[in-house]
């Protein structure tokens, strides 16, 4: 059987593990997949190998999964783009296919690291095909505020960094898929995938009843659409939700301009180095207070002198006086 590989991507809490689950229901594998928690109890359907790789190489980059940074890409280049790094990936990949040929692929942080992926399956003669699972980003921030505390301003801002990111990443080769739209009708929306990546599924989707029809429930979908519940400012809730309008179109057969999609990331950027600007005062002022903090504790751990600590003593009263 002729190998195939499908990429899942999309900001974390985007059904992401319900589009890897109905694959997996679909002739597709995904390998050494993780269990469910409460926050995703019908399972992750994700690669414990490869969620520990991703976590430790954000760690090496100073990331988080749903990172604002727009320069995020670059941060996470410079680990994953070690040798060492890329002939591990290549022999756990290579080993996975040799126990199936249809493989589906699957982690939040996958974005960070598709180039690494990509190629590696290339390397293989594998041609990976990803699929950008998409939902409201007030769904998402909601989500992510109720199972991991996330704060809203930096969920949203995260939202439109990844969803424009892996916009531009994904754009010659996937298949966007509405979360809301997959629960609904699984079917229309496994036909367009099929049809975008040259691939059949087994059990065949006209089959029925189907192992998909128990996986997905619509009840999965416990958040709304609600920018009034969402704690962030107009303007970044502004430019998520014409950035998921424009990914929304495509979804349903549109034919959106690339230029739009580069605006609208262009626009982050913008906003982003607008609010490093406003910014740079205090992160000065709380880089010079750790200083400071700093500095006292190294002197507070020098032992006392020969003079019976006089010397210290005043400098601590010096200090009490100055307030510091």
């Amino acid at each position: 059987m002729e190998r195939s590989l499908l990429l899942v991507v999309g900001p974390g809490r985007s059904g992401t593990s319900s589009m890897a689950g109905a694959l997996s229901a679909s002739g597709f594998t995904a390998p050494g997949a993780s269990e469910g928690n409460r926050t995703n109890p019908k399972g992750f359907f994700e690669p414990r190998w490869m969620v520990d790789l991703h976590k430790e190489l954000l760690r090496r980059s100073g990331m988080i999964a749903l990172d604002p940074d727009p320069e995020g890409l670059e941060l996470a280049s410079v680990p994953s783009s070690r040798t060492a790094v890329r002939a591990e990936v290549r022999e756990w990949l290579a080993a996975r296919f040799e126990e199936s040929p249809r493989l589906v692929l699957k982690d939040p942080r996958l974005i960070w690291f598709l180039d690494l992926w990509t190629q590696t399956a290339r390397d293989l003669g594998v041609e990976p095909t990803s699929v950008f699972m998409l939902r409201h980003p007030a769904e998402v921030t909601a989500s992510r505020s109720t199972y991991y505390d996330a704060r809203d301003v930096a969920a949203v801002a995260g939202w439109i960094n990844v969803a424009t990111l892996t916009e531009r990443s994904t754009r010659t080769s996937r298949s966007i898929v509405h979360y809301p739209d997959l629960l609904a009708d699984w079917r229309s929306q496994f036909t367009r995938i099929g049809r975008d990546a040259g691939i059949a599924f087994d059990p065949a989707i006209e089959v029925s009843p189907h192992p998909v029809d128990d996986l997905l429930d619509p009840a999965l979908r416990r958040m709304s659409p609600d920018w009034d519940a969402v704690a962030a400012p107009f303007w970044l809730r502004d430019l998520a939700e014409r950035s998921y309008q424009a990914l929304l179109a495509e979804s349903r057969g549109e034919q959106v301009d690339p230029a739009l999609f580069d605006a609208l990331r262009g626009e982050y950027l913008e906003s982003w180095h607008a609010a490093l600007g406003m910014t740079n005062i205090e992160r000065r002022r709380l880089t010079r207070q750790a200083e400071r903090r700093g500095a006292r504790r190294a002197r507070t751990a020098v032992p006392e002198p020969a003079d019976g600590g006089l010397r210290t003593r005043a400098a601590s009263a010096a200090r009490r006086l100055l307030g510091r």
